[in-house]
């Protein structure tokens, strides 16, 4: 199995995937999982299963990255990937605004001197969440796009987590957080 696959099979689980039709922007739900510039495959899938799993249905991705529906992300969300709607936007910037002006609050995850503590954000009912990439994280310029900048405490010396972890503990507070608001 593993000579048709092309990689080691994990779980012993192998699909095969049909790319649908994307969800046009403006169709996407009230909780968005983003991504911007994300080059691990495998972190694609991770993020994927993770929303599927704490029920953020919206996934919003790079057309220029690795594509959600490859084999690895596939694989890697153990085709969960198939239950969120998907859209790949091709401007961010463009992207950004179009959600702003749609009502979303745009947070991005990222460790600045001013970021808001992941436990002391407010997070409202209508949001965004903007993850950067592996390595550089969110720039400068998209930072100043977004409405609030939310990191995850950690401990001294520790400077981030993976992009999968990192998604996964904050969409888990934010959706627990909108629940508690209730």
């Amino acid at each position: 199995m593993q000579n048709i696959v092309g990689h080691k099979i994990h779980h012993n689980v192998m699909m095969h995937g049909t790319r649908p039709e994307q969800t046009q922007l403006g169709d996407l739900d009230d909780q968005i999982i983003m991504l911007d510039e994300i080059s691990s495959t495998q972190n694609i899938g991770s993020i994927a299963r993770s929303a599927a799993a704490i029920g953020i249905n919206s996934y919003l991705l790079p057309s220029q990255g690795p594509h959600p529906y490859s084999r690895r992300a596939l694989r890697v969300s153990m085709g969960h990937i198939s239950m969120l709607k998907t859209h790949l936007y091709d401007d961010i910037h463009e992207t950004i605004r179009t959600l702003k002006e749609n009502g979303y609050r745009i947070y991005a995850a990222e460790v600045t001197a001013d970021s808001t503590p992941l436990s002391s954000v407010k997070v409202v009912d209508k949001w965004v969440l903007l993850m950067g990439h592996e390595g550089s994280g969110l720039s400068d310029e998209i930072l100043d796009l977004c409405d609030e900048v939310v990191t995850i405490e950690m401990t001294e010396g520790v400077k981030s987590l993976n992009v999968g972890v990192a998604a996964s503990i904050m969409m888990y507070q934010f959706k627990q957080k909108i629940q508690n608001n209730k």
